[in-house]
């Protein structure tokens, strides 16, 4: 006996692991020659860039570097303040259960906390806490049974799965360079902090690319001859063309940024201005919402067919969300709105998610550090202050927290003062990537045998048991649904009550008219 069985190949996407750990890196940094000593810390920032993320042996490799910067008092009777700027690089491992060397990392580092030690005059211990989170995705080709054919009497039952199926991947780098020019009566001695900041994403598709724009903002404090502090900011667009064969204004797409490489210096003094360059990769994932339908289980009266059944999962339902969260606060600080605002950065952690029926209640917190001029015993001192972030998003029915990937980023921020009161206004940008998971039964390795012990019957009287399908119940006497349907009446088979009486006819072949 032979069957033909029909294929298709589908891309199966899903998510395979998330990892997540806090580590501390250390870097002892020796005070340069042509810097004073340094008598205690002012304030502590970093940028990281990633690298390199890759899987080796069973683990995630991330390779990466902290750019951090350190504003001291120095030793010095007229109570000066100095800069330090160091790289903490660092590779790390994240210990995976799943067996797989290929997959798909979408990586995420947050810096949680900063702390300097003065060892002695000319050297310090600086410790980074990291928060390290990875998401491993797969997106294999899964060959499917489309359709049998050759086996008389055939039985299929269908059903039709809505999946993700991704349509294509790819990175491209995009370079902001700038030559910043500075007022020509400065003559800056250093660069004492920087912040850097990818904002203003968007993207669209055109003639098989993704186009990815965006804005690179960067704020950078520094040290005049004369002693003065200043900061510059400036807004540098990017912009990455992304090849994708294919993809159309209907598709999902997954556009993410990552820093690669951050190059922040003075010019010769002469020109009196600041090179920057930034490195960014822009990474994208397409993805086409798609109807497959699947053969879940197949008989025939007349002979036995044979198949092996596997399940796996797979995404569905995939979105990604973007919304505005604002804080707005004021704040009763007399000594701040009394004195020269130098900088403000913003930071900002989600602490919990919780999912409470329809939605998932994300609870986070902001931080808002202000550098401020100052009439105690240093010229300058910060203040840090900390606001609750409350949010929440109607998600899909059967989704965990497992299905959610969170970015919160800081899109815009500004702090004024009015008589004694700080007002410290934030806008965050809260993306919001959700999906389920299913697991799909999928058959292969169908065959089709000889029917032995054939029983032999016009009908059977059966009475309906707990569990019991109209499916299940024709395959086992080797009837078909709709002939059960038919002779007793049945309008919707899902509805069977247990002891229900049924006619079960035996499978009789319609005989075509000539």
């Amino acid at each position: 006996m032979s069957i033909e069985v029909l294929q298709d190949n589908i891309c199966i996407n899903r998510l395979v692991e998330r990892k997540k750990k806090e580590i501390t890196l250390e870097s002892s940094i020796i005070v340069p020659d042509v810097k004073p000593d340094i008598v205690k810390p002012i304030d502590l920032s970093g940028n990281v860039c990633i690298y390199k993320k890759e899987i080796i042996n069973g683990r995630i490799k991330i390779d990466g570097t902290i750019d951090c910067n350190i504003i001291y008092l120095v030793d010095s009777v007229d109570e000066s303040i100095r800069g330090l700027n160091s790289n903490i690089d660092f590779s790390e491992f994240l210990e995976i259960d799943s067996n797989i060397s290929e997959a798909d990392i979408d990586a995420n580092i947050i810096i949680k906390n900063m702390e300097c030690e003065v060892l002695n005059g000319r050297k310090v211990n600086l410790k980074a806490t990291i928060e390290l989170s990875a998401r491993l995705y797969s997106n294999d080709g899964v060959n499917i049974l489309k359709d049998i054919n050759g086996a008389r009497g055939i039985q299929k039952l269908n059903k039709i799965v809505q999946l993700n199926s991704m349509v294509g991947k790819n990175t491209a780098k995009s370079i902001a360079k700038e030559n910043i020019i500075l007022n020509q009566e400065e003559h800056v001695v250093e660069i004492l902090k920087k912040e850097i900041r990818i904002i203003n994403k968007d993207f669209k598709i055109s003639y098989n690319k993704v186009v990815a724009k965006s804005e690179v903002s960067v704020k950078i404090l520094y040290l005049t001859e004369d002693g003065r502090i200043n900061y510059v900011e400036k807004i540098i667009p990017i912009m990455g063309f992304i090849d994708m064969e294919n993809v159309t204004e209907e598709n999902i797409c997954d556009v993410k940024y990552c820093m690669k490489n951050i190059l922040v210096k003075l010019n010769n003094t002469d020109e009196n201005s600041i090179y920057l360059e930034i490195e960014v990769e822009i990474s994208c994932y397409s993805y086409e919402t798609k109807d497959v339908e699947l053969i879940q289980d197949v008989y025939t009266p007349f002979s036995n067919i044979e198949y092996n059944r596997k399940s796996i999962k797979a995404m569905v339902g995939l979105q990604n969300i973007s919304d505005k969260y604002a804080i707005n606060e004021q704040i009763l600080s007399p000594e701040i709105s009394n004195s020269r605002i130098y900088n403000v950065s913003t930071t900002t952690n989600i602490n919990t998610v919780k999912i409470v029926g329809s939605k998932a209640i994300y609870e986070g917190e902001a931080f808002v550090n202000i550098l401020y001029e100052s009439t105690e015993v240093t010229r300058i001192d910060k203040k840090e202050f900390k606001f609750p972030i409350n949010y929440e998003i109607d998600i899909l029915e059967g989704m965990n927290e497992e299905n959610l990937d969170i970015m919160l980023e800081v899109e815009n921020y500004n702090v004024s003062s009015q008589d004694d009161n700080i007002q410290v206004n934030i806008e965050l940008n809260i993306s919001t990537k959700m999906f389920k998971t299913i697991e799909l039964n999928i058959i292969d390795n169908v065959e089709e045998k000889e029917l032995e012990n054939q029983e032999e019957y016009s009908i059977i009287v059966y009475f309906v048991k707990a569990g019991d399908t109209l499916w299940n119940i024709a395959k086992k006497y080797r009837s078909t649904v709709e002939n059960i349907k038919q002779i007793n009446n049945i309008e919707d088979e899902d509805k069977l009550e247990i002891n229900q009486q049924l006619f079960i006819p035996r499978y009789v072949e319609k005989v075509k008219a000539m």
